[in-house]
């Protein structure tokens, strides 16, 4: 990649990351926080007091609205199911996801956007979910796979308890249960101008865990922290000289910023790449000297992301860094990605 290629690419970087803020300023998720809302929580299934938030469209099923300053089953920590303190703020939302064959049950929450999503784009979604550290003596404590979140134009029309079956976005498809705070992302294309979002268990796939004994018969998730921006589509770089320019295109569900300004102002200060679930991810950072100052193996170290910092800890100069993404098993029948992300300081 020669010098005209870095300079080139590094002023569209940062006229890309400048617009998509521009945006992003303007499209939320309404409320994503729980901050706002008409009333304390005071019991469970009040989700109804939440501004901008319903549940999946039955009379039955609806979630909790926990907030700090709320009274009976309605406050923070100590829930009715765990203890748990907000990801972000002072308030988050739960809801059951599962419960045995027994006396089958499923909730779902439902959020809108601030404006309709706009055909073609490209969007990332982020919310942060938790099982908290769940109390002796509740029926919750089972991880369930499928959670997932469906778009659409209007409330569903869930009936009583039963499953909603919607077309997903997005699915975990591990089977979930943490006591800590987890923060999920996923990328995917609006593929109409949808207004509305779904999350809960859609779909048959289920697969259970049982951490805290087999008499627990319960899914339940705290949820937080709920946000949605624009990122950008495909770009054109000319990666090897004399060979023209070539597009990068990653798979739905994967995203790689191409600009990030790690200047500890709590905005952009990571380089965070979105992936999938764990394919045995492997992600890579060199300079244009070839030399390797960011490596991470694995989901987890990945979603910590790269701070500009070298393998030594020193500061990386500001600049255009190649970056190089490998899974173990293939996804759309690939195994490895590479592109460029400009560092801004």
């Amino acid at each position: 990649m020669g010098p005209n290629t870095f300079k080139a690419f590094g002023a569209f970087a940062v006229l890309a990351w400048l617009g998509l803020h521009a945006a992003s300023a303007q499209l939320a998720v309404v409320n994503g926080g729980f901050e706002g809302f008409e009333a304390l929580p005071s019991a469970s299934g009040q989700l109804d007091r939440v501004e901008g938030w319903t549940n999946g469209g039955s009379p039955l099923a609806i979630p909790d609205y926990y907030h700090e300053n709320g009274s009976g089953g309605g406050d923070l920590p100590q829930t009715p199911m765990a203890k748990v303190s907000p990801f972000v703020g002072r308030a988050i939302a739960g809801f059951v996801a599962y419960t045995d064959e027994a006396d089958p049950r499923h909730e779902y929450l439902t959020g809108t956007f601030s404006e309709p999503l706009e055909v073609g784009k490209r969007y990332k979604m982020s919310f942060s979910i938790t099982s908290g550290r769940v109390h002796d003596w509740v029926e919750a404590g089972v991880g369930v796979s499928g959670l997932s979140i469906a778009l659409g134009h209007s409330v569903p029309e869930q009936e009583a308890f039963e499953s909603l079956s919607m077309p997903a976005q997005f699915t975990l498809h591990e089977t979930l249960y943490t006591s800590q705070w987890r923060t999920v992302q996923f990328v995917f294309e609006a593929s109409e101008p949808f207004t509305h979002f779904t999350l809960g268990r859609l779909g048959s796939e289920l697969r259970t865990r049982k951490d805290e004994g087999d008499e627990r018969t319960m899914a339940y998730y705290f949820v937080d922290a709920f946000s949605i921006e624009p990122v950008a589509t495909d770009f054109t770089v000319d990666a090897l000289p004399g060979r023209g320019p070539r597009p990068i295109r990653l798979p739905d569900g994967v995203f790689l910023p191409n600009a990030f300004t790690p200047n500890a102002d709590a905005t952009n200060d990571a380089w965070v790449p979105v992936v999938t679930d764990d394919l045995g991810w492997t992600c890579s950072v060199v300079n244009r000297w070839g030399e390797v100052v960011w490596r991470a193996d694995g989901l987890e170290a990945i979603e910590k992301g790269w701070q500009g910092e070298g393998l030594n800890g020193e500061s990386c100069l500001g600049g255009v860094y190649a970056w190089r993404l490998t899974a173990k098993e293939p996804l759309d029948g690939q195994m490895a990605w590479q592109g460029v992300v400009n560092l801004i300081r």
